[in-house]
């Protein structure tokens, strides 16, 4: 099967063209409004040695996951399938590398 022929994640083929760029701005929102957005990764980080562990953050959407790790001292990559969601990720959580591709 090419590349070309690989049909499109839900994700993408779900929702409205607009979707993804709402997600983004949801998250960047409620980031400027001082909701706490770290709970889940501050779960994951105690479960883990306290630096250099490597993550792999599957479905990393804007990155906010991501970079919360990459800051403590993790060594992360985080894949999306949407190419939106992984631009901000690199925009507003840099440090981790960051990957478009359908897991």
């Amino acid at each position: 099967m090419t590349a070309a022929a690989v049909p499109q994640p839900r994700w993408i083929t779900e929702t409205g063209p607009d979707h993804s760029q709402w997600y983004i701005e949801r998250f960047r929102q409620m980031a400027a409004d001082g909701n706490d957005l770290g709970g889940e990764a501050r779960f994951i980080d105690a479960m883990l040695p306290r630096r250099g562990a490597r993550v792999l953050d599957a479905g990393c959407g804007p990155g906010r996951v991501s970079g919360y790790l990459h800051a403590a001292g993790h060594q992360v990559v985080g894949v999306d399938v949407d190419p939106e969601l992984i631009a901000a990720a690199e925009q507003d959580h840099p440090g981790p590398t960051y990957y478009v591709a359908d897991l």
